[in-house]
């Protein structure tokens, strides 16, 4: 009788938009380096793998579960089964007591430990972690299947989207900049920073397109009523999750920058290389830079014990934004056009 695929079990504690995103590369590199394995992608909460991304992470996992991770490995347990645990969760006490609970379970666990000195194994050349997240979850994998594989953080844009995207921009020539202002807690842009930095790009000659997205932030209209120039998309699309994610790439793709807070949505252009500006109230950009080549970053001020995205001044925003696209041009011009293609 043939034994059962080997199991292959991710686990974390929850997934916004940013970590799902981080995490792509980890699952491609498993599913090219252990095809006939049986991958389950495991979360203690909600998981945006199993939300917006769901089409993307589809071909790479056979099954979602939210659940503890004792349960899913009791769901899928078979007799003669190699089992692996690939545990993404950091915290080394945490790590310990997982590791120590499937001690003779007959479970190969990989834990997500700094500088992998504990999960440090007979002839594998000990190495210091990698200090951005998505790099951290592929030497996970690169030190499962003992070799280098490809990293890939780029998602499919359909042309369904592509083409949405260009009748909302319709006719205008002029070079297109996104901006998201939307976010929860202490991380959303305010109305007078979205104002101020969408009418000094307008004048300066762009088409600026604000995009609504879930959180505390400024609304269209109040924003439309200081900047009528403003184009706005969101809701009134009437688009599902995932169907407003794919026009947000294929905006991303056409845009000669983004322009919001750090997060998920910076995190989303990155993954088709959309020059960005991120205003960061403090997170660990080491870790969670978006993976595009281009990338500005406005810090913004610590009042008290946190920083608040709102006070970051328009000035710093506007000069990183103006800085990023003129290397843009630098770098990147654009091509001349020939006699023969006027």
């Amino acid at each position: 009788m043939d034994l059962p695929a080997p199991l292959l079990i991710f686990y974390v504690r929850n997934d916004a938009l940013g970590d799902g995103l981080l995490r792509i590369p980890a699952l491609r590199a498993a599913r090219t380096a252990f095809p006939r394995s049986h991958i389950v992608y495991g979360c203690q909460g909600k998981s945006s793998l199993t939300g917006m991304l769901r089409k993307h992470a589809t071909p790479l996992v056979d099954d979602f579960r939210m659940k503890p991770l004792s349960d899913i490995l009791a769901e899928f347990a078979q007799p003669g089964r190699q089992k692996t645990v690939v545990d993404f969760r950091t915290g080394v006490p945490g790590l310990m007591v997982t590791g120590l609970q499937l001690l003779g379970r007959g479970v190969h666990y990989e834990p997500n430990f700094a500088g992998y000195l504990l999960s440090l194994r007979r002839g594998t050349r000990w190495t210091l972690r990698p200090e951005h997240n998505a790099w951290r979850y592929h030497r996970l994998i690169e030190r499962l299947a003992g070799r280098h594989l490809p990293f890939d953080h780029r998602l499919d844009v359909p042309q369904s989207a592509r083409t949405m995207a260009r009748r909302l921009v319709g006719a205008d020539n002029r070079p297109l900049v996104l901006l998201g202002g939307n976010a929860r807690s202490n991380k959303f842009m305010s109305e007078d920073q979205i104002s101020a930095i969408s009418g000094n790009l307008i004048d300066a000659g762009y088409h600026v397109l604000y995009l609504v997205t879930p959180g505390d932030g400024p609304t269209p209209q109040a924003l439309v009523a200081r900047e009528s120039r403003l184009s706005v998309v969101g809701p009134e699309l009437g688009l599902d999750v995932e169907a407003f994610g794919d026009l947000l790439l294929a905006l991303g793709e056409m845009a000669a920058v983004y322009v919001g807070m750090e997060g998920g949505l910076g995190h989303l252009f990155a993954t088709v290389m959309t020059p960005t500006v991120i205003v960061n109230n403090g997170a660990n950009l080491e870790r969670w830079r978006p993976l595009s080549n281009m990338v500005e970053v406005v810090t913004a001020p610590r009042r008290g014990r946190r920083a608040n995205v709102a006070d970051a001044p328009v000035e710093a925003i506007l000069e990183a934004t103006h800085r990023l696209l003129a290397a843009s041009r630098r770098d990147h011009p654009a091509p001349a056009l020939s006699l023969s293609s006027l």
